[in-house]
């Protein structure tokens, strides 16, 4: 059975599958009359084909539980969509290259730090949310569309992503 290991949430090292989401190292405009620090364009959100609008949802999670069998990847082709915690917690994010099909070779695994979010590029193959508390929530941009804008691959093989440090 092939071992996944979960590495930090990196800008450099999670460029190939979107941009993180996060103020650090971010540029600060000052608003509300100096009562606001704004930390603007932290990502892009893409839209393309018939995906309709942007809509934003709320994502309630139970905790996954480790050694977690990954059975699937799906992408959305059409849209991006990005994940931001609605608190102080960290999540996992799994990932691969690939257009057509997922690169599985290339499979990846990001823990994120508190503070942390992703924007997962348009047409990045990924594993569900892995949360890891019980009640987490995040904030969920993605396209209008985005249930028929859903492909699923079930894994060639056995995978087991470990439990993060």
């Amino acid at each position: 059975m092939r071992k996944l290991t979960c590495r930090p949430l990196d800008r450099a090292a999670f460029a190939p599958f979107g941009t993180v989401i996060e103020a650090a190292g971010a540029r600060v405009d000052l608003i509300n009359d100096g009562s606001t620090r704004r930390f603007s364009d932290l990502a892009s959100v893409e839209l393309g084909g018939p995906a309709r609008d942007p809509v934003i949802g709320i994502y309630e999670t139970s905790a996954r539980r480790f050694p977690l069998r990954l059975l699937r990847l799906k992408r959305h082709a059409q849209t991006s969509q990005v994940f931001i915690p609605l608190g102080v917690h960290r999540f996992i994010v799994v990932v691969a290259p690939g257009d057509a099909a997922p690169g599985w070779a290339g499979l990846a695994a990001f823990v994120s730090a508190p503070g942390q979010g992703v924007c997962l590029r348009r047409g990045c193959w990924h594993h569900g949310l892995v949360a890891l508390g019980d009640g987490d929530r995040f904030l969920v941009i993605e396209g209008g569309d985005y249930r028929n804008d859903t492909v699923e691959v079930d894994a060639p093989e056995a995978i087991e992503l470990l439990a993060p440090g």
